[in-house]
């Protein structure tokens, strides 16, 4: 049954999708044609396409109020019997909780797409810098500190005359920190979520995903801790070429790592080593537009290792797929689906 249920919510999130795409400008040719081949897979497909474009209308004559229900209104006014009109009401009331629902549930999909295509609004209103997908930037922070950040991420800069603090709202970015030293008495701190990272060197690089935050030492040493650490085992020291994770687990232990391999991002290039396909997901998310997702929780655990070129990340992921003999349905450019 639940196997059947995520199978119609697919259905009807593609369906949605492709609903909010013809709002916007005419489909070009390529796209008419993908629509028309998806509605004729199945009569599954085609329903839920109806029923997604009929929600889509009552949407916008709802606006209007009371609409296209002023007709339901007057029908109840002109009603002389009291049992037909409450017969007339109690249908007219299911008619409209159920458009209602329709809406709402429509609207739901709809703000999920947009957040997948262009972002958290939120993190977009409360950053200072931020980076499209598939972009990088460059940042020189007030105090001659620099920041490389890297695609689909964002910083808020939080500098005080006690701390020089620097939050990642997500995705990654490569620090390079002035130390204290001479006039410069302040910490320099980055934070992301629960975890805040103080400067005993230089360079270090931060990775915040909704699952993890991974913190790798580049150059000199950074402290590792928890906001609410309470002395067991919260704090970590990471030396240049080793790294830790915080999870939902708790703070992890320190690992070597390749700082190349950990940077790699910084040349446009992914390299995965036997790394878990839903980690690798997210990876390529922060260069596309649409975004990808996986309803399997064991394909999820799949791994993948490889070399991919993020100028191409659609070539990567088809890759990817051919490797590992998934099945895969597509929405250009809004979702993409493994299964």
């Amino acid at each position: 049954m639940n196997e059947l249920n995520d199978r119609q919510n697919t259905i009807d999130l593609i369906a949605a999708a492709w609903v909010v795409r013809l709002g916007e400008t005419p489909l070009s040719d390529v796209e008419q044609q993908d629509l028309d081949q998806w509605i004729a897979k199945s009569s599954a497909h085609a329903e839920a396409f109806d029923q997604a474009r009929s929600a889509w209308r009552k949407m916008g004559e709802l606006r209007f109020a009371p609409g296209e229900l002023q007709a339901d209104i007057e029908a109840l006014k002109r009603s002389s019997s009291p049992a037909h009109h409450r017969t007339v009401r109690k249908r007219r009331r299911r008619r409209v909780w159920f458009q209602a629902a329709a809406v709402a549930a429509l609207l739901l999909i709809i703000t999920g797409i947009l957040r997948f295509q262009y972002g958290d609004p939120y993190i977009l209103l409360a950053a200072d810098h931020h980076t499209a997908p598939g972009a990088q930037q460059s940042i020189t922070l007030s105090d001659g500190s620099t920041v490389a950040l890297g695609p689909d991420s964002a910083i808020a800069v939080h500098y005080s005359n006690t701390e020089r603090r620097v939050e990642l709202l997500t995705g990654l970015a490569q620090f390079h920190a002035i130390p204290t030293r001479g006039n410069e008495h302040r910490p320099f701190l980055v934070t992301a979520a629960d975890v805040a990272v103080r400067a005993l060197g230089t360079e270090f690089m931060v990775d915040r995903t909704a699952e993890a935050v991974d913190v790798v030492g580049i150059a000199h040493e950074v402290e590792v801790s928890l906001a609410a650490s309470d002395g067991n085992g919260q704090r970590r020291v990471v030396s240049p070429g080793q790294a830790v994770r915080r999870s939902e687990k708790g703070m992890g232990k320190v690992r070597s790592v390749n700082v190349g391999l950990a940077t790699s991002w910084r040349r446009n290039r992914l390299i995965f080593d036997r790394m878990p396909l839903g980690e690798v997901v997210t990876k390529l998310n922060r260069y596309r537009r649409g975004r990808i997702i996986i309803n399997d929780s064991d394909l999820a655990s799949r791994q993948v290792s490889g070399v991919f070129d993020m100028r191409e990340p659609d070539a990567a992921l088809a890759l990817i797929v051919k490797e590992l003999r998934i099945k895969t349905t597509t929405l250009p450019p809004l979702v993409t689906l493994l299964h």
